[in-house]
């Protein structure tokens, strides 16, 4: 047996020495001054042309070329014995010798893998078989040269060329394809590629398990999760993994789709199940790979697919969508990576990438397999309640508020592994600022960063900063407004915990109206939602979603509302009568338009399970039929005077200096203004009191109170402004 990898190696190279010798001894001609029969890029004249022509082999002795070869087999036969007898009773590992085991190479293969290992061990070889194959620039070993080393029976050589290229597939996992040259398919040189170079000489490193290309990962699970909500999926795939051997054999090679939303638990259930059955999972991220050529694709499968073998590893194709459903182009290379694949698993794993009711094959498979799919089922809201708990529970923390992973659960539609992404961000987020327990605003502020949208293409982000104190309405419509929070933050209990879910297939979101003059706290109203529910607000541009073009304003609407979905934001139209005015009459194709982006628009609300707000300041344009599938609809009142007194009483900030002469009553008596209004007088005057280096006082609120009603053209008297009028401008 062999003391370790050393001694083989040294061994490898005395018979490959030997194998070189032997065809040197009776194949090669030399002249008289011991050069070969002609030399690279000269011209062949005719006494070399006659050498090239007879037969290279008649002036030997058959006989003692036989007996030579056959000793020079018998002795690579007992190499390979003796290697395998070392790593099966001595316990030391040959990994090159694994890999030719391993990979089911026959013994040409193996024959033809050794002499391309030599130039890897020693750069003699490399001039060696330059002289060999009379070019410089072939420094390793060529089909034909391994053909004629190996036998020269010219029958037998023929039977050794058919048998390569019926096992060409493979071969190119091992030495790479020829490349696409005006060359005999001969000159296909073989070298082993350098992955598995790599592992020969660095099986036992970090580098091996490490990250050798970033497109390839492997996934052991040490421990199954607590919640694992599809661990069905697991006993499945696990049966798959123990089926019998000699019936898979018989079967066609078995295509396993596991198909879910991002952080649904695909890679977590199949490396669960490998590692049930004592292997790894390797993952190939296609969607890394499918921005390549079509042949740098292929050989990124071949080094995967012989990775994976050697480790001992299920084959996994992560973000298969990325190729199969992608160009159309990439079909074909999809195909043959399939193909190679085939060559060495009956069993290959895939993950696809789609988010709830998405179809991103479209009904379109490899023909030719076995497909079994596996749709991993998304988290109901007590399960991703449970699961926010479970998550804060392994990384040793603890909510601050009891209720808040129940109120999370409710209006994030995440996946587990979402869920355990914002909780590990909050936690280390709570670590760094020394909280003991982690906040809810930590918690929700996570969330909201693991969130990935582009909502921000169609829509202008509002920033949530009011409150309920900071909002003055009447009692009726302040209550429908913490009703309507209700429906989102009590959505768990009403629709699972007591079953309406059953009774409900869509229309499980929150639709509210605001009606109202301008500057009555509609816009105010929405971002409180916002700031109550922890959520983002977005005002969705009208003009950059209405379009004279027929067809093009649903298009706008549903790309809106599909990235709504992935936000969960709170989605706010301004001025909605424009798209949701009173039904027309049909007399052309523009009528039947308009109509139709209305109905659509109301689809779309129906579909979204988050909070969608109009806002309009005519009511009356409204069609009554759209009033009635609002859930709510709020209606702001012109302040009266109590109303007015609130506002100016809360419209300056605390930290602001002001004089004791302010008349609060006296300004919600006399000025009928909406609280836009008045907010714009506040801050005017802060601004005239700040450019004179004074405390802000009635001077400078009269003063701004004149600019804001010259903005509609009226001019304010004496009888106005009363005892003020010394502040007349």
């Amino acid at each position: 047996m062999f003391s370790g990898q050393e001694e083989y190696f040294q061994r490898l190279l005395v018979l490959v020495k030997e194998e070189i010798s032997l065809y040197t001894k009776y194949a090669v001609r030399l002249k008289e001054n011991g050069g070969i029969r002609h030399i690279y890029n000269t011209k062949l004249f005719r006494e070399e042309l006659s050498n090239v022509m007879e037969d290279a082999f008649a002036h030997m002795d058959r006989k003692s070329y036989d007996a030579e070869r056959e000793e020079l087999f018998a002795r690579w036969g007992s190499f390979h014995q003796e290697a395998y007898r070392t790593m099966k009773e001595g316990g030391a590992f040959l990994p090159f010798e694994y890999m030719l085991r391993r990979l089911g190479l026959n013994a040409f293969e193996q024959y033809i893998a050794c002499l391309a290992m030599a130039p890897d061990l020693n750069r003699e070889f490399e001039r060696m078989y330059s002289y060999l194959q009379d070019d410089l620039a072939w420094r390793y070993p060529s089909l034909d040269l391994c053909v004629k080393m190996y036998t020269m029976d010219g029958q037998g050589q023929n039977t050794l060329i058919h048998q390569v290229f019926a096992r060409k597939e493979l071969l190119c996992c091992v030495f790479g394809a020829k490349p696409q040259t005006q060359e005999s398919e001969l000159a296909w040189r073989f070298k082993i590629r350098e992955n598995l170079v790599e592992y020969i000489f660095c099986h036992d490193s970090d580098l091996q398990r490490g990250k050798p290309q970033y497109w390839l990962k492997f996934l052991d699970e040490e421990v199954e999760p607590s919640l694992n909500i599809n661990r069905q999926t697991v006993e499945n795939l696990c049966r798959r993994l123990e089926a019998d051997p000699g019936q898979a054999l018989a079967e066609k090679m078995g295509l396993f789709f596991l198909r879910g939303p991002f952080g649904s638990g695909k890679k977590l259930q199949i490396s669960l199940a490998a590692k049930r059955q004592g292997q790894s999972a390797l993952f190939v991220d296609m969607k890394g790979l499918a921005c390549r050529k079509e042949e740098q694709m292929k050989e990124a499968a071949c080094d995967a697919v012989v990775r994976a073998v050697l480790d001992h590893a299920v084959l996994v194709f992560d973000h298969w969508e990325a190729l199969w459903a992608g160009e159309k182009k990439n079909r074909q290379a999809a195909l043959d990576i399939l193909r190679r694949a085939s060559l060495l698993f009956k069993n290959v794993f895939f993950t696809v990438e789609e988010g709830p009711g998405e179809d991103v094959f479209e009904g379109e498979y490899p023909s030719g397999y076995r497909i079994e799919e596996f749709w991993l089922r998304f988290p109901s809201i007590r399960e991703r309640s449970l699961l926010f708990q479970t998550f804060l529970h392994e990384a040793g923390r603890q909510a601050q508020e009891e209720q808040v992973c129940d109120t999370l659960a409710a209006q994030f539609d995440f996946s587990p592994g979402m869920i355990r992404d914002a909780v590990r961000l909050a936690c280390r987020n709570a670590a760094v600022q020394g909280e003991e327990k982690v906040p809810a605003a930590y918690l929700y502020q996570a969330c909201q960063q693991k969130i990935s949208h582009k909502l921000g293409e169609r829509a202008s982000r509002v920033n949530a900063a009011y409150t309920w104190d900071d909002l003055v309405l009447e009692e009726g419509p302040k209550e429908l407004l913490r009703q309507a929070c209700g429906q989102i933050s009590c959505r768990g209990k009403v629709y699972e915990e007591w079953g309406f879910a059953d009774k409900i297939a869509y229309g499980r979101g929150v639709s509210l109206l605001f009606a109202g003059p301008p500057g009555t706290g509609k816009t105010m109203a929405a971002q409180v939602l916002a700031k109550e529910l922890n959520l983002e607000l977005y005002k969705v541009d009208l003009s950059g979603v209405l379009s004279k073009y027929i067809g093009e304003t649903q298009k706008n609407l549903r790309e809106i509302f599909d990235e709504v979905k992935k936000s969960r934001s709170i989605l706010f139209f301004d001025e909605a009568d424009v798209l949701f005015g009173k039904r027309v009459d049909v007399s052309d194709a523009r009528d039947i338009s308009a109509n139709a982006q209305t109905a659509y628009l109301l689809q779309k609300m129906e579909e979204y399970d988050g909070i969608t707000i109009l806002a309009t300041n005519l009511m009356q344009n409204f069609d009554d039929a759209y009033k009635r599938r609002m859930k709510y609809i709020i209606r702001f009142t012109f302040p009266q005077k109590e109303q007015r007194a609130l506002m100016w009483e809360k419209v300056f900030p605390a930290k602001m200096p002001l004089e004791g002469d302010i008349d609060i009553e006296y300004l919600a008596e006399n000025f009928e203004l909406s609280g836009a209004s008045i907010k714009n007088i506040a801050v005017n005057a802060a601004f005239l009191a700040a450019s004179k280096q004074e405390i802000t006082g009635m001077e400078h609120i009269m003063t701004a109170l004149q600019q804001e009603y010259e903005k509609s053209g009226k001019i304010l008297g004496k009888a106005e402004l009363q005892e003020y009028y010394i502040y007349k401008i």
